[in-house]
């Protein structure tokens, strides 16, 4: 704590106060755009701020909390996931910094101290999950305390936004606790938000009028790669991925997994090359996954590869690469991941290894994540009649088997185990010793399960995976692209080049597309003719073989545009539909078997009304037809 002394002279110099919280935190000097927040938190206006990952959006808050501290002040920080809150309580801490973190982790009789000292003003900052606000204790112990909370900090405040990549129900509560406690300071922070998430975070929180501050979105040091990798090109995802971390300049390498299993298989691949590597995900015991932190952070290791359950609160200063080894579902994830390398401002690869097969795996992921409204109605109707299903038997897996069983239809076990927790959550399914049993929740108790919500937010994520698809086949600068979804404005136009990504690379060593010509632009058109007269009937196989004039099926023989690409080879047509699809003029339904289909502006390019070469396309390459020797 501060001296008497030192309380004199802050309130003789109010820059005093400042400069000696500063250096409370190790600095003398703020980061550009830090200092615009903090003085508009200060002057009690509502604050939005938007900066990237390693722009310090912690100091923007955590120096004000200690200024109000010193007045009495209590700063409430609400923050998603455990890890994140403990380190940042622990670094408080270690500069003397009263603060606690209010978590699951610790036991009944530790969180009751919490809530006394919470009630006594014992600490200068409190963090808390957002399904904190549900314990009607802690709600308690807020209100004992609501006249003096000072600040209320959202973290990951893009979580409140349907729109958002990372959307929470337990952060729609926000809005209504900031009205009740009625704090004289509300500051919202977020790595990743779209111009339409920023407006949706706004009129939840209620903050009228509130102060948008968007910084540092340009990460210049950060080089974007994108690698396309599998069974046609001339290599595989796993020996990429090997030569990508062998050869890293320096430093240690942050490989990102898009389910556990990869994240264990791409480990193991590294392992048998030789490196010292380990894996990370939310399926490992705590003590494994908090041992895989502490030896990557000490420098200890070449990788680690990891699920998205690994990153936020990691300020590693060495991070010389990260690689996606999965496409990422969505620009914000990618953007937010590939943004914990190069935090030291020195030079740093982030690649995509992208294999167009893996777009199907995050589409079964959403579909796992997001449940229909039939699967879900069906699955209580079923439990609720025939109740001797919902037996536990010998496991979870062996109940929803059980159950898609006798549902029918195409459900996968994801989604059948995505409705069944959702059913639980919201007091729909009750779990007894013995048996899963259909219920109906009591008012006040349980959150409403809103389906129509649930189908917007899988539009969403359905929305964001082509945008990252479109990403991998986006034949100009990549830096601009990413920065231009993200509303950066002085990136919106589309020749603009950074100089630091791989098409940027190619166009200046006259690598890249030279353009379309005219060959080219009317087997394109002639092949989106094609897929608009099959009418959405049809997957990427057979229009291929119909495409060059192959398919006996006697469906195809009317079509007009039928054998208008003879002289392509089948494998060549899939590339096309692949590129196609990326540029968004094709797109492929849900489901086990997906067909193809036009979209309106696919039309518009197989008909002329925009031309092929105003988009940027570029023919992918003819794909050889030679076996690879091992």
């Amino acid at each position: 704590m501060w001296t008497s002394e030192a309380r004199e002279s802050a309130a003789a110099d109010p820059s005093a106060v400042f400069a000696r919280a500063l250096a409370r935190f190790g600095h003398d000097t703020l980061r550009p755009g830090q200092s615009e927040v903090i003085a508009d938190v200060f002057a009690g206006r509502p604050v939005i701020a938007v900066m990237p990952t390693g722009a310090g959006k912690s100091l923007c808050y955590q120096l004000p909390a200690v200024v109000l501290g010193e007045r009495g002040g209590v700063t409430l920080v609400v923050s998603p996931l455990i890890a994140l809150m403990k380190d940042q309580v622990d670094a408080l801490t270690q500069r003397s910094v009263p603060a606690v973190a209010l978590t699951s982790a610790a036991g009944p009789e530790e969180q009751r101290e919490i809530l006394d000292g919470i009630r006594a003003g014992m600490y200068t900052l409190v963090y808390v999950a957002p399904e904190r606000f549900r314990s009607p204790r802690f709600v308690d112990a807020l209100r004992a305390i609501a006249s003096r909370i000072a600040l209320i900090a959202i973290d990951e405040a893009h979580c409140i936004s349907e729109w958002g990549h990372d959307f929470r129900p337990d952060y729609r509560r926000l809005g209504e606790v900031v009205r009740q406690l009625g704090a004289p300071r509300v500051a919202a922070f977020t790595a990743t938000a779209t111009p339409e998430v920023r407006r949706d975070i706004a009129h939840q929180l209620g903050l009228d009028g509130a102060r948008l501050h968007v910084r540092g979105f340009d990460r210049p040091n950060l080089r974007y790669d994108v690698e396309t990798v599998g069974a046609t090109k001339a290599r595989t995802k796993e020996s990429a991925l090997v030569d990508l971390v062998r050869t890293r300049e320096g430093g240690v390498a942050l490989v990102y997994a898009s389910t556990r299993k990869n994240a264990e298989k791409y480990s193991a691949e590294l392992k048998a090359a030789g490196m010292l590597v380990r894996h990370y995900h939310a399926g490992l015991e705590g003590k494994s996954r908090e041992a895989a932190q502490d030896v990557f952070m000490a420098g200890k290791l070449d990788a680690i590869v990891a699920t998205n359950a690994f990153g936020m609160g990691v300020d590693k200063r060495d991070i010389r690469l990260v690689v996606h080894a999965d496409i990422p579902r969505s620009p914000e994830a990618y953007y937010q991941e590939a943004g914990r390398g190069g935090r030291d401002g020195k030079p740093t690869r982030c690649v995509v290894l992208f294999n167009h097969s893996d777009i199907k795996l995050q589409e079964f992921l959403i579909d796992a994540s997001y449940p229909s409204a039939e699967v879900l109605r069906g699955t209580w109707k079923l439990l609720r009649d025939r109740p001797n299903l919902g037996d536990l038997g010998r496991d979870d897996d062996e109940l929803e088997a059980r159950i898609r069983r006798n549902l029918g239809g195409d459900i996968t076990g994801a989604a059948m185990g995505a409705a069944l927790r959702l059913l639980e959550r919201h007091g729909m399914l009750q779990r007894s010793d013995a048996r899963l049993s259909a219920a109906r929740p009591e008012p006040g108790i349980y959150p409403p399960l809103d389906v129509e919500s649930l189908a917007r937010r899988k539009g969403v994520e359905v929305g964001k995976l082509r945008t990252m698809v479109e990403y991998a086949y986006y034949p100009r600068c990549r830096r601009q692209f990413v920065l231009d979804y993200f509303g950066d404005q002085d990136w919106s136009d589309r020749e603009r080049k950074c100089g630091a990504c791989d098409n940027c690379d190619a166009i200046a060593h006259g690598r890249a597309p030279a353009g379309l010509h005219e060959q080219e632009v009317k087997a394109l058109r002639s092949l989106l003719l094609l897929v608009g007269e099959m009418n959405g009937r049809f997957g990427r196989t057979k229009i291929a073989e119909a495409a060059v004039g192959k398919s006996d099926d006697p469906r195809l023989d009317d079509l007009v545009e039928r054998g208008a690409l003879r002289r392509f080879t089948a494998k060549h047509v899939l590339e096309m539909l692949r590129m196609l699809e990326g540029a968004g003029l094709v797109e492929a339904s849900r489901g086990q078997y997906p067909t193809i289909s036009t979209t309106k502006k696919g039309d518009q390019v197989a008909v002329g009304t925009i031309d092929a070469n105003v988009l940027g396309l570029a023919m992918p390459a003819v794909p050889s037809t030679k076996r690879r020797k091992r």
